[in-house]
């Protein structure tokens, strides 16, 4: 008698994939509550969180006073011919560059922010008129990267520099885009195994904390919404989904059928 919409969502997509998101589509039409897992489309409260949570407050010390020289060069030539460069960036923390230069990394390779699942699903929840509901807040999410120590955010921030620099970064974006277009389950437990197996303490920190430390909280959300008497569509990033202690795992261990839509 409990029911509950899930998407395995991607971050960013190809132009081409905003026709996956139609008002028609089966298993989008009747869906009655949209869930993120937070909303980052509310401007304000996106800004403010990450003034507060991702850069360094006015008068305090900047990313030259944590990061070496070498590294800062490396950075600042990945980010040549980007408004600003490197001295915009200076007041970002290690882990927001990093995840600041994993999306230039992505637009790169022709994948968009715009084209993700979140944004194609915010717009038609907006145009046909349904709520928007948000398991956590943007605060929230930027805290968990926020409060790693600053040794593991130099290693994160470390890791993507050299990742882009050879290439394994490019590879890895098509990879886990293709998977997600393929609608290929295996490879993207694959992907997320290889994740979870990393020696590099950012690695592991991302594993624990950013996907697996988030679903309790996700569980429970969905619970709730599909004990509500309403059909959410519960969007949340696909990589949540599988593995021992993934999503769909651990709905099967508290007693829910899950039955995978075509």
């Amino acid at each position: 008698t409990e029911r509950v919409r899930l998407l395995g969502a991607i971050h960013v997509g190809r132009p081409a994939a905003a026709a996956a998101y139609g008002a028609d589509r089966p298993g989008l039409r009747d869906a009655q509550v949209f869930v993120f897992e937070a909303n980052v489309f509310d401007a304000r409260a996106s800004l403010a969180a990450t003034q507060r949570r991702a850069m360094y407050p006015a008068g305090a010390p900047g990313l030259d006073a944590y990061v070496d020289a070498d590294l800062l060069a490396r950075v600042e030539k990945l980010l040549a011919g980007r408004a600003g460069g490197l001295p915009a960036c200076c007041r970002m923390k290690p882990w927001m560059l990093a995840n600041t230069l994993v999306l230039l990394e992505s637009t790169r390779a022709g994948l968009d922010p715009a084209y993700g699942s979140e944004a194609q699903l915010y717009q038609l929840a907006l145009a046909s008129g349904r709520p928007v509901v948000e398991i956590e807040s943007v605060d929230e999410q930027l805290r968990l990267f926020d409060e790693a120590p600053v040794p593991v955010q130099l290693d994160y921030l470390r890791h993507t520099v050299e990742a882009i620099e050879d290439g394994s970064s490019r590879a890895e974006i098509e990879q886990l885009a293709g998977a997600w277009e393929r609608g290929d389950a295996a490879a993207l437990a694959r992907q997320l195994e290889q994740m979870m197996g990393s020696d590099r303490a950012a690695q592991r920190f991302v594993a624990e904390r950013i996907i697996r430390g988030r679903h309790p909280k996700m569980l429970s959300a969905i619970e709730r919404f599909a004990a509500s008497g309403r059909l959410h569509l519960v969007v949340i990033g696909a990589l949540h989904y599988f593995g021992p202690d993934g999503l769909l795992q651990m709905l099967r261990d508290r007693g829910y059928s899950v039955k995978r839509l075509p």
